[in-house]
């Protein structure tokens, strides 16, 4: 199984356009790497693909991928998308999309994230033909081309903001694909409030594994004059004792672990922290714009 990343940061991207702070900065001026928003790739063969949240910088990261570009007039080598959470950084790729013609894509969310989506009229159209839209429950299993396992996993979350930030029990899930050719899993957890014995099950079960690592304490964007906290906007905090670094240290023995959808307030961001340095000492990695892993 190929697994790519093709965006790595949170909502806004890495410059964020109106934000100055260190990280914003290091990226303008190439002492650190630009990094767009949140989405995965994944695929059995490299011929046909599927996304793991489709972010409004969708076209420009498809552009970056040779694998992901039309091999011939109209058309694309990504058959659907799995959708984790109904966040705007999550699903504006939709809306880039809507050009895909006769194209079907097949979708995959759970039932409040396909319901907050196609209230959205740039969105709706993804609900009705050629498209095929599932409706998938925390813990539903499914099948994708004809090897690979699906498995939705319950998360601890909210719907968005612009939906009202209600906590609900299938607001947020996670992904763990396994290929049953060979055995070997990777777990999409890029949202969530908590880390609850469901996903730490499922964390320590994939062979690769990507987290939530959108703020590294609950108060991050204090610093840059943002009156929210972390876990206001249902994400819980990398460092602190009630972090998820604590709560999932013990796995990271386990496989490749990494943090990914990184707000760019994020100390973890500049190789140099001491937050950078922790994470690290506990084996976990920050993920970048064009890494793949071969599994």
């Amino acid at each position: 199984m190929i697994v790519r990343v093709l965006g790595s940061a949170a909502g806004g991207g890495v410059p964020q356009w109106n934000c100055a702070c260190v990280n914003c900065d290091a990226a303008r001026t190439g002492r650190g790497p630009k990094r767009s928003q949140s989405s995965f790739a994944f695929s059995t063969d490299g011929g046909r693909y599927w996304l793991v949240n489709a972010s409004p910088d969708i076209a420009s990261q498809i552009e970056s991928q040779p694998d992901l570009q039309p091999r011939a007039g109209r058309g694309t080598p990504i058959a659907g998308m799995l959708f984790t959470d109904a966040n705007v950084d999550h699903l504006g790729g939709l809306a880039v999309t809507r050009q895909a013609g006769e194209h079907a894509f097949d979708i995959y969310s759970t039932a409040t994230v396909r319901a907050i989506a196609c209230a959205q009229p740039a969105f709706a159209a993804f609900a009705a033909d050629p498209h095929c839209w599932h409706v998938v429950a925390p813990g539903e299993r499914f099948r994708l081309d004809d090897r690979l396992d699906v498995t939705a996993i319950a998360i601890d979350g909210t719907t968005p903001g612009y939906a009202g930030r209600e906590r609900r029990s299938d607001a947020v899930v996670g992904y763990m694909v396994c290929d049953s050719q060979t055995g070997r899993s990777v777990l999409f957890a890029p949202v969530f409030s908590d880390v609850d014995r469901t996903l730490l099950a499922a964390a320590s079960a994939a062979d690769i594994a990507f987290f939530d690592g959108s703020f590294w304490s609950d108060d991050e964007l204090a610093g840059v004059g943002v009156e929210k906290s972390a876990r206001a906007l249902g994400h819980a905090p990398i460092g602190g004792p009630g972090g998820s670094l604590v709560v999932l240290a013990g796995i990271a023995s386990k496989g490749r672990r990494f943090f990914a959808h990184v707000n760019n307030t994020n100390p973890i961001l500049d190789p140099a922290s001491d937050a950078f340095a922790e994470i690290s000492k506990r084996g976990f990695e920050v993920a970048a714009d064009g890494l793949e892993i071969r599994l």
